[in-house]
Formats: structure tokens, sequence, C-alpha cells
């Protein structure tokens, strides 16, 4: 098994396919542009919380959407806790005066060990043998061997992130996404990678630059 000293939030790997995000939806149903997003990574790690929403907010102002990490600029928000309704109320006004009309938030819902059985790969060579006995001619045919299968052990991790709308009469939650992710080898490769879907999925299916 392959042991990574990874951040508890922002784990995020290379699944052996292209993609990381693996279900979306719409919830509104419709496209809106906001005037300022701020992007919440809920870990009790400060360096993976900075991170990844730095990466999300820059790909995001790379696209023309108004973005900013809520880690750099002393928001106090309960990243460790759920906030009751009174709570999210408080949190959503405050956000509000502090001029974001959007949030993105980003959760870990699950982790489980898993362990994959990869089958071994074919390998055919030619042998070569004589026929008839005028001209010694040749021929040759294959003969396919297979290589062992081998047993991959880790962690696989199934994150949520989300887009809501702080204007009371948009409805809240807007977009959410479904991401699979397993043990990476490379955190700022993964978190690029990660953001760079998130944001691409929001602004072909929810927010309208």
């Amino acid at each position: 098994m392959r042991k990574l000293f990874l951040y508890p939030v922002l784990l995020l790997f290379l699944l052996g396919c292209s993609t990381y995000l693996t279900q979306s939806e719409n919830v509104s149903k419709e496209k809106q542009s906001y005037d300022k997003i701020l992007v919440v990574g809920r870990t009790s790690s400060k360096t993976a919380r900075v991170l990844f929403e730095r990466e999300v907010a820059a790909q995001l102002e790379a696209k023309g959407v108004s973005a900013e990490a809520s880690a750099d600029h002393f928001l106090d928000l309960p990243l460790e806790e759920r906030p009751g309704q009174a709570d999210r109320e408080a949190i959503r006004e405050s956000l509000v005066k502090a001029g974001y009309d959007g949030v993105i938030v980003t959760n870990l819902v699950d982790s489980q060990q898993y362990t994959d059985v990869i089958p071994g790969t074919p390998r055919t060579t030619y042998v070569g043998t004589r026929y008839g006995t005028f001209g010694r001619y040749y021929g040759y045919y294959p003969i396919t061997t297979w290589g062992p299968d081998y047993v991959e052990t880790g962690t696989r991790y199934v994150f949520e992130s989300t887009l809501y709308s702080l204007d009371e009469s948009k409805g809240g939650l807007q977009w959410v996404g479904t991401f699979r992710l397993k043990d990476p080898t490379d955190i700022r490769k993964a978190v690029e990678k990660y953001a760079s879907e998130l944001t691409g999925a929001l602004l072909l299916e929810s927010i309208a630059p």
C-alpha cells in the first residue's frame, strides 16, 4: 500500500481516467452571473485550504469571473462543524455585507479503502517453423503469454463541490458536483486539475461570465 501524507480535504488523485468529476447537476436549471464569488474549502488544514481556494479563485478570475479565497479575508466561517439554521442565516448576511453574492463550498463526504486487481498484460511472440523441404521455407506462428495480475490498494475519496447564490430570491443551492479521487502523487497538479474541472463545469452549466 502506498503511504502518502495527504491534506484532509483536498486529497486529489489520478484515477487512471481523464476526469475527476463523475456527476454534476445544475439544480437551478439556469445560468446566472455573479458580482463576486467566495471560494471555501472546509478543512482543518490551513495549508490545504489556502492552496485549493486560491487555485479555484485564480482559475475563475482567468475566465472573467470575480472570485476570492476565503482564507485571504479572515472571514469567521465554521469550517469544522455543521452550522444550524440561525447560524447559516447569520453567515449569509455577513457575506452579503462583505460584497459576495455567491459561494463555492467543497467538502470531503466519504473515504474508504479499496483493492483493485489489475489484470496482467498479454505479450505475443512469433516463433519460426520450417515447412516443406524445397527451399527450406519458414513460416511463423504467434504464441501469446500473460503477465501475472497484481493488486493495488489505497484510499478512495469522494468530494462534493457546491455553488450557492446568496440572493434569497434565487433559492440558495445552484449547482452540485461529485468528484471521486484516489491517492495523489503530486498534490499541486491534482489541485490544479480539480480546480480546472470544477470551474469548467460551473461555467458550462451554471455560471454566466
